[in-house]
C-alpha cells in the first residue's frame, strides 16, 4: 500500500521538477551557446539554487501529502520497532525543519555533481548538454527528496498517534 503511494508521489514530483527546471533553464540561458561552469549565469548558480529550492519545496509537499495519505488511510504509518533507525529517521519531525534539511541535501547533491564536472576539467557545457544534465539532476533530486520525506513522514509520532487512536476507537467501541 505504501509503495504505490510513494511511487505515484515520487514520479509526479520527479516529472514536475524536471519540467520546471528545464523550462526555467531554457528561459534564462537559451541565448548562450556554452554555459560556463562557474559565474553569475552558470551551471553552478542555476543548479545550486534549483537544488536547494527543490529540496525544500518538494520536501514540504511530500511531507504534507504523506500526512494526508496517512489520515485518509492511503498509507500506513511505520512504528518505531519497524524502522531501521537510518539517517533518514534522524531528520527533524517538523515540516519546516525537515524541508530545510532536505533543501541542504539538495545543495549537497548539486555540489557533488559540480565537483564531478570540475574533476573532468569541463569549463562549461553546450546548451543541449546542460539541458540534459538539468533534466537528469532535477528528476533524481525530486525523486530522492520525495522518498526521504515520505519515509520519514510515515514515522511521525503525531500522525501515528492520530491513526492509532482512530483505529482503537473504531475497533473497541
Amino acid at each position: 500500500m505504501n509503495y504505490r503511494f510513494m511511487l505515484k508521489l515520487g514520479g509526479t514530483v520527479a516529472l514536475l521538477n524536471m519540467l520546471l527546471n528545464a523550462g526555467i533553464a531554457w528561459l534564462v540561458l537559451h541565448s548562450l551557446e556554452t554555459v560556463p561552469l562557474w559565474g553569475p549565469a552558470s551551471i553552478a548558480s542555476f543548479m545550486l539554487c534549483s537544488g536547494g529550492l527543490a529540496g525544500f519545496i518538494f520536501g514540504y509537499i511530500a511531507t504534507r501529502a504523506t500526512w494526508f495519505a496517512l489520515r485518509s488511510s492511503q498509507a500506513l504509518p511505520l512504528h518505531w520497532h519497524l524502522k531501521s533507525q537510518t539517517l533518514i529517521d534522524r531528520l527533524p519531525g517538523g515540516t519546516f525543519n525537515r524541508s530545510f534539511i532536505l533543501g541542504l541535501c539538495g545543495i549537497l547533491f548539486t555540489y557533488l555533481t559540480l565537483l564531478l564536472l570540475e574533476v573532468q576539467d569541463r569549463p562549461g557545457l553546450l546548451l543541449h548538454e546542460f539541458m540534459v544534465l538539468i533534466c537528469i539532476q532535477a528528476a533524481l533530486a525530486g525523486a530522492g527528496v520525495t522518498a526521504m520525506a515520505f519515509y520519514r513522514a510515515l514515522g511521525d509520532r503525531k500522525i501515528a498517534k492520530t491513526k492509532m487512536a482512530a483505529f482503537q476507537k473504531s475497533n473497541f467501541s
